[in-house]
């Protein structure tokens, strides 16, 4: 197994160390079986002790007459505690005085994991991912090319206050940079959206133009080296007569999350969304609701063209320049979400159902009508901002998870 653990081994010297173990050979079977885990005894715990970076610390309370043990390893230990109690030994009563000590007298929160193996593995095993991803966005960078989009009058964010919460380097990156780049690429276009169904307003010469804005980006994206970016693209409609669509698009496809508009919140949520899932995201507008059918459809003029099952090329949707994305996605579960805040500890989400794919003339290229499993109201009046990102999948508990571990409002 590649998933990382770190397993703190919490037991009273009274029951006997190979005793013990003994005992609970069949959670080492399920740690070895699952994991790879790195076993460590409680009293290596101290200030010099590094836990392997990105693993999950889970403290295995295997006997009762452990709780002062705890207490003096509290401090050195990743937050918030995870705890994994045993229905032998008196390792539940020892975990329920540790969980009020955490609570009472911390004035923190825990994970208590008990009972069935099956649901200790699956919330071991989504509480991993968690931590893999929080590590890794703590090592990534962030491209701001231009600054938010002058409408977008709730989404700006303190990069200090951002950088304290999540650990993430956010770098400025004027146009003019970008300009300059851009003026100077030569490169043909080698055919990456000839996989299209069709095109209907944009010709190659359009085509050619938005693929130089992609290698414009991309070495940006090198020379800083970015894992994500944003893009105030109606900025470079209005100069060059082209749009980011493709760009932001392609890069997005090959690992490079890409967001429109200058949209901070919105770029940092469809990157974490990607490091945790695995999928990759869609940034939309809500564009309609129909409440007796507790829908509503979402729409912009760019999307990854992994996320879909087939596209065609259109112009940009409100200026008609350039080249925008028309995709189709497949009917099936989805989950949204949005960070907000000035420091991104806020996040709105839902789980929904794609039922459709709109073609309607009158909304940006790519469409797609949306069952809500909760009041399709009550989700309008609570969003963060006006773009969301939607996720192929249920991903809920994994959010839900995730606000805990990192105590973010809801």
């Amino acid at each position: 197994m590649d998933i990382k653990l770190n397993v703190i081994q919490l037991m009273s010297p009274l029951h006997g160390k190979e005793k013990v173990k003994e005992s609970l050979s069949k959670t080492y079977e399920f740690f070895n079986d699952n994991f790879d885990p790195v076993y460590i005894e409680y009293e290596d715990i101290n200030e010099k002790w590094e836990p392997i970076k990105g693993a999950l610390t889970v403290v295995w309370v295997m006997t009762g007459g452990t709780e002062e043990k705890f207490r003096t390893i509290y401090d050195f230990l990743p937050k918030p505690v995870i705890l994994l109690a045993e229905n032998i030994n008196n390792s539940l009563a020892a975990s329920l005085e540790i969980l009020s000590y955490i609570s009472e007298y911390k004035k923190d929160k825990a994970y208590l994991l008990y009972g069935d193996k099956s649901f200790v593995l699956d919330k071991m095993k989504r509480l991993s991912k968690i931590a893999e991803t929080l590590a890794k966005i703590e090592a990534s960078n962030i491209g701001s090319i231009g600054g938010p989009s002058e409408w977008l009058i709730s989404s700006h964010i303190n990069y200090t206050e951002v950088k304290k919460r999540w650990g993430i380097n956010i770098v400025d990156i004027s146009m003019d940079e970008l300009y300059y780049t851009l003026k100077n690429v030569t490169d043909d276009y080698d055919g990456y959206f000839e996989r299209a169904l069709r095109k209907v307003e944009p010709d190659d010469s359009e085509i050619k133009k938005a693929h130089w804005v992609y290698v414009a980006l991309k070495s940006l994206a090198e020379k800083y080296r970015l894992d994500a970016l944003t893009l105030k693209c109606f900025d470079l409609l209005m100069k060059f007569k082209t749009t980011g669509c493709l760009a932001l698009s392609r890069l997005s496809d090959e690992g490079i999350i890409a967001g429109c508009e200058g949209d901070l919140p919105s770029t940092f949520t469809m990157f974490f969304a990607n490091l945790l899932t695995g999928e990759i995201p869609f940034m939309a507008n809500p564009s309609s609701i129909d409440k007796n059918k507790n829908t509503i459809i979402f729409a912009h003029c760019t999307v990854p063209t992994r996320a879909v099952k087939n596209y065609v090329l259109r112009s940009h949707f409100e200026s008609g320049i350039g080249v925008g994305i028309g995709g189709e996605f497949d009917k099936g579960p989805v989950t949204i979400l949005k960070f907000g805040g000035e420091d991104l500890s806020k996040i709105s989400f839902a789980k929904g159902r794609i039922l459709d794919n709109p073609q309607s003339e009158f909304r940006c290229r790519t469409q797609i009508e949306v069952f809500l499993e909760k009041d399709v109201e009550d989700f309008v009046s609570s969003t963060l901002g006006n773009h969301q990102i939607i996720i192929s999948g249920d991903y809920v508990d994994y959010i839900k998870d995730l606000i805990y571990f990192k105590d973010i409002s809801v």
